[in-house]
């Protein structure tokens, strides 16, 4: 069982859109309730991005307030929410670690106690992304490769959907946020990894987080999260994270995809523009 509880401090989930975020928040709901699994009601705090949170915690309604103004608040918001948990809070994030127009990192480093970066060959990220969209892969090979790409982008600068806007740029800049500018503890996980030796990877992350469960109760989580499970329970109960144009949001769970999927045209643009990140996570390799 969880022999530590780490109140009043945040374990950041942070990933760039379709890399195995929502697998491992599975996973961990899957550890604390014993495999029974309701895709609806994952046992975490939700996403850095609720409106809702922000709205609740702060006693301002955002929808009044522009993305930047939100954005120079953010911090606070989630240091008071850490305040007031006995245990730790996990967090799904998209955002880019980044800083406000007034200079501050968006998210606060003070109440961190470390995050867990996922990361996935950007090549298979395109069809993932296409599919997550209903979008051609051409426009994820954009998405990918565009410094300014954004998720909830939100119309006159303004917040009226559930989300903040989350500026994830390109993809090499989201890693290198991640793996490199954070002053707490952060362990990067590739998704390859996850998929091919998911009892070590995962057994891994928890140490690193701090939570001591038994090799049978891991055994027992991975095997009801499994990618086929999974897509049954979304087929036959729904997923609410699955966007309203999307067929599914469990898709496959394998790797390599990328070379039926990609044009060579495609595949050199995202390599061209992000090779030096993929080699040291050893894609150019796959």
């Amino acid at each position: 069982m969880q022999t530590k509880q780490f109140p009043n401090k945040i374990l950041w989930l942070a990933s760039y859109p379709k890399s195995g975020n929502t697998w491992f928040r599975t996973f961990l709901t899957a550890l604390q309730t014993e495999g029974d699994i309701n895709l609806n009601n994952l046992i975490t705090d939700g996403i850095f991005a609720s409106r809702l949170i922000f709205d609740d915690y702060s006693d301002i309604d955002s929808q009044h307030l522009y993305d930047y103004e939100a954005k120079t608040m953010i911090a606070d918001v989630f240091r008071y929410y850490a305040q007031e948990c006995d245990r730790l809070s996990v967090f799904k994030i998209h955002d880019t670690f980044t800083k406000g127009v007034d200079g501050n990192y968006i998210v606060p480093e003070d109440c961190t106690h470390c995050s867990i970066y996922f990361i996935r060959n950007p090549l298979d990220i395109a069809g993932s992304l296409a599919n997550h969209n209903n979008s051609t892969i051409q426009m994820a090979v954009n998405t990918i490769n565009n410094k300014k790409s954004c998720l909830a982008s939100q119309p006159g600068n303004l917040n009226i959907t559930p989300q903040f806007r989350q500026d994830i740029c390109d993809w090499s800049t989201h890693v290198n946020s991640w793996s490199i500018e954070t002053k707490f503890p952060v362990i990067v996980v590739r998704y390859e990894d996850m998929v091919s030796d998911t009892f070590a990877t995962f057994t891994k992350l928890l140490k690193f987080v701090g939570w001591d469960y038994a090799e049978s109760q891991i055994k027992r989580a991975i095997e009801a999260t499994s990618f086929d499970k999974l897509k049954q329970i979304e087929a036959t109960k729904g997923f609410k994270e699955k966007p309203v144009k999307a067929q599914h949001f469990f898709r496959s769970g394998i790797s390599g995809r990328w070379k039926e999927e990609l044009t060579t045209e495609q595949i050199c643009s995202i390599i061209d523009m992000h090779g030096e990140v993929m080699k040291r996570y050893n894609y150019l390799q796959i």
